[in-house]
């Protein structure tokens, strides 16, 4: 995998502890558990994951399934310096810390499928399917909550036990990675979890640095390296609702051409009409012909 690394800050003779990992069992969801924990004095960084989700949510308010034992939920409390204005690139970064944290914990083989990021970051493969998804929540304007959530056994089913069309998972029949049995997935689980702190804590730590300044962090030379949106034809749909009644389909076609300094993705129009930056939207990846 094409991503280079950061330094690994974990031994580095300070003496600080590791951030602590609540891990629980069912719960509505690690975000509110999370909350939860804020409301009550616990201090971030800390983590919170669970076993199974029965309320869980992904960016744009999307449910995410978290069927026992089959996937895992995690979620990163941090307390940042920024303001609002200079944290445009951590929803990013939180992205390409789950990317070094699955190389860490599951190294990919030679020929094995690559996993990279959708803008701006959900987790897919190479040809398209989603591995996982990410949702960043502000808290009391300076606690930040990262959910993550990762499909680990599949196959994936919905609420009506049908598969999940676009789906990808680690482990199981088609998985990303060579299945060691459910016997071994408890200690899968684990090693991602404690992979996944120690990942998310070096990039914020950069970008608090930088104060938030994405290419001076490098965060930003990281993120082009391993985002599957870069080079591809894509159609950005609005977010909210179509005001009703309306002729003018208000999504955006075009070819992705860079992800700028803001972490806002630089798209060449279809239409003509010239270069725009996509702050927020819900991007699909198109085949160069379609419409």
């Amino acid at each position: 995998m094409d991503v280079p690394a950061l330094p690994d800050t974990s031994s580095d003779g300070t003496g600080a502890a590791s951030p602590r990992i609540h891990r629980l069992g069912a719960v509505r969801s690690t975000q509110d558990e999370a909350s939860a924990l804020l409301r009550a004095g616990d201090a971030p960084p800390f983590a919170v994951t669970a076993t199974r989700q029965t309320s869980g949510r992904g960016r744009l308010g999307r449910a995410f399934a978290s069927p026992d034992g089959t996937s895992l939920a995690l979620t990163f409390a941090h307390r940042t310096s920024l303001g609002p204005a200079r944290r445009a690139w951590f929803p990013l970064a939180a992205g390409l810390a789950v990317v070094a944290a699955l190389e860490r914990a599951v190294p990919a083989a030679a020929g094995e499928q690559r996993i990279g990021l959708k803008w701006p970051n959900d987790l897919h493969t190479a040809d398209g399917r989603k591995l996982g998804g990410i949702l960043v929540e502000a808290r009391c304007g300076e606690d930040l909550l990262l959910g993550i959530g990762l499909n680990l056994r599949g196959p994936v089913l919905g609420e009506d036990g049908e598969p999940v069309p676009g789906a990808a998972w680690l482990r199981g029949e088609a998985g990303l990675r060579p299945d060691a049995g459910p016997a071994e997935d408890r200690g899968l689980r684990e090693a991602l979890e404690e992979a996944l702190v120690a990942a998310l804590g070096e990039e914020l730590a950069a970008l608090e640095s930088a104060q938030g300044d994405g290419d001076a962090a490098g965060t930003r030379g990281r993120y082009t390296m391993t985002c599957l949106t870069l080079g591809r034809t894509v159609r950005v749909d609005p977010l909210g609702e179509a005001s009703a009644g309306a002729d003018i389909d208000p999504a955006l076609r075009g070819t992705v051409l860079d992800v700028d300094e803001h972490g806002r993705l630089v798209l060449d129009r279809a239409d003509g009409e010239g270069r725009v930056a996509v702050d927020v939207g819900d991007v699909r990846h198109l085949r160069p012909a379609a419409s």
